[in-house]
């Protein structure tokens, strides 16, 4: 399945792939926003991808903008039975920062969850030292809904994780306003 957008598109990660994803992955700008610490090789990735691709409970997509990868988004830990899903993305090129495609992504995979998979709940969790994608999460409709207290460790720096939801009824009332 492939999503378009007025400035970017979705589809499904291919094994190829992993390469443009482990240069970003290991570049420290990049790293201040995102759960991992370790160094990420090619092999890691791949498996990565291939674990992700045969999952059921793991939809992960790459993010295009002019015809290149820039980034990746999706949900996992998908509970079938009470409609939920953690819902991540990330922007991996600086230059692709500020230019609204994150908005526009999150946009499409809430109708993609709400639409298509019908989920009732998507959650997601966000480092206090990312106000950038905080305020991208409100703007698409997302609730602060709790605070994890000194929940992440970066370059000797503990940042509460915020943690963000929205429920089907409010992305329907969302629509309907539009």
């Amino acid at each position: 399945m492939i999503i378009k957008g007025k400035i970017s598109k979705i589809r499904p990660l291919e094994i190829g792939d992993s390469k443009i994803l482990v240069e970003y992955l290991n570049n420290e700008e990049v790293k201040e926003y995102l759960s991992l610490v370790f160094p990420i090789n090619n092999f890691l990735e791949e498996e990565w991808i291939k674990r992700n691709a045969i999952s059921h409970n793991n939809l992960t997509f790459a993010i295009e903008a002019d015809n290149k990868i820039i980034g990746t988004v999706g949900f996992k830990d998908i509970d079938w039975i009470a409609r939920s899903a953690e819902y991540g993305i990330a922007i991996y090129t600086p230059e692709y920062w500020n230019k609204g495609i994150g908005t526009e992504v999150t946009q499409l995979m809430l109708k993609y969850g709400f639409e298509y998979l019908n989920l009732n709940r998507i959650w997601l969790r966000v480092f206090e030292n990312n106000p950038r994608a905080q305020r991208v999460y409100e703007k698409c409709g997302f609730i602060q809904e709790g605070r994890e207290r000194q929940g992440r460790y970066y370059k000797g720096h503990y940042w509460d994780v915020i943690r963000m939801s929205i429920l089907a009824e409010e992305y329907w009332r969302i629509m309907s306003e539009y």
